[in-house]
C-alpha cells in the first residue's frame, strides 16, 4: 500500500514538472518571434502642392490703339456694323488695348466692284466712313470676294483683279492680310426663308465655283507671300463643303452666330500686332 502511495506522489510530481516545462518552453518561443518580426512602418504621408499653371502673359503692344479694316463682299458685311464678334475676340486676347474697326464691307459685289469702289468714301446702312486711305489702318484685312464669281465664272480674271485690290491695300496700310471665309454648303446652299433658294443644281454648281475661287485665293496667298486668315480649310467636311453649324440656316450662305466667332478667332489668332 505504501509503495503504491509513493508511486502515486512520484507520477504527479513528474506531470507537474512536465506541464511547468511546457509552459516556459512555449513562452519563451513566443517571445523569440515576437523579437524576430520587424515592426510595421506606416508612412507619414506628406501631400504636394499644387501648383496653378501660369496664365500667358499679354504679348505688351508698343501702342495704346489700333485700327484695323476689313473689306469685303456680304460675309464681312454681316459681321456687324462695329465688327461686334471681332471686338470681342480681341478685347479677350488684349483687354488692355483699344481697337477702332471699320466694316467696309458691301454686299453682293464680285471681286471687280469691290476694286472700283476701294478709293471712296463708304456708306451702308449705319456706316459711313472716309476712303480707306485715310483712316490709315494699322491692319488691312481684304475678303476674298470668292462667294460672288463672275458671270460668266472666270477664275483667272479673278486672280488678275485680286492682284490689283492686293496692290491698292499695301498702298495704305502696312499689314495687309486676306480673309479666305468659311467653305460653303453643297446641298443647301442658298436655302431659307431669307435665301436666294435656287434649284438645287443652280445652287450647288455656284457653290463649286466659290470652293474653285476660294482656292485660287489661298494659292495667291502662297504665291505672293500674302498673310493667309484660313478659316476655310478648318470648315470644310469632308474636304470640300462647308459644316453646316458655320452656316446662317435663315439664308444658306452667310455664317450663323457660330461662324463669325469661329472666323473672328482665326483673325485674333492670325493678325500680328507690334
Amino acid at each position: 500500500m505504501k509503495k503504491a502511495v509513493l508511486f502515486l506522489l512520484g507520477l504527479l510530481v513528474l506531470l507537474s514538472g512536465l506541464f511547468f516545462a511546457s509552459a516556459y518552453l512555449e513562452q519563451k518561443n513566443y517571445s523569440a518571434v515576437k523579437s524576430a518580426v520587424a515592426p510595421v512602418q506606416i508612412p507619414t504621408l506628406t501631400p504636394t502642392p499644387y501648383v496653378l499653371p501660369s496664365a500667358v502673359p499679354t504679348k505688351r503692344l508698343k501702342k495704346q490703339t489700333y485700327t484695323i479694316a476689313l473689306y469685303g463682299d456680304s460675309m464681312v458685311d454681316t459681321m456687324g456694323e462695329k465688327l461686334e464678334f471681332l471686338a470681342e475676340a480681341l478685347e479677350s486676347k488684349y483687354p488692355k488695348t483699344t481697337f477702332q474697326l471699320y466694316n467696309y464691307g458691301i454686299g453682293g459685289e464680285n471681286i471687280k466692284q469691290g476694286l472700283d469702289r476701294f478709293p471712296q468714301s463708304f456708306a451702308n446702312k449705319t456706316r459711313q466712313y472716309p476712303p480707306i486711305a485715310e483712316i490709315h489702318p494699322d491692319v488691312l484685312i481684304l475678303g476674298s470676294f470668292a462667294y460672288n464669281p463672275f458671270d460668266p465664272h472666270d477664275v483667272n480674271r479673278y486672280w488678275l483683279t485680286l492682284t490689283e485690290l492686293v496692290e491698292q491695300a499695301k498702298a495704305v496700310s502696312p499689314r495687309v492680310y486676306l480673309l479666305a471665309e468659311i467653305a460653303p454648303l453643297g446641298y443647301g446652299f442658298g436655302k431659307g426663308k431669307n435665301g436666294i433658294n435656287w434649284p438645287q443644281e443652280q445652287a450647288y454648281t455656284h457653290a463649286l465655283r466659290i470652293i474653285e475661287q476660294l482656292n485660287s485665293a489661298v494659292d495667291f496667298t502662297k504665291a505672293f507671300n500674302l498673310p493667309l486668315i484660313d478659316a476655310y480649310h478648318p470648315s470644310q467636311q469632308n474636304g470640300q463643303f462647308g459644316a453646316a453649324y458655320l452656316v446662317n440656316a435663315g439664308d444658306g450662305i452667310h455664317p450663323s452666330n457660330e461662324g463669325h466667332l469661329f472666323i473672328a478667332d482665326k483673325i485674333v489668332e492670325t493678325i500680328l500686332l507690334e
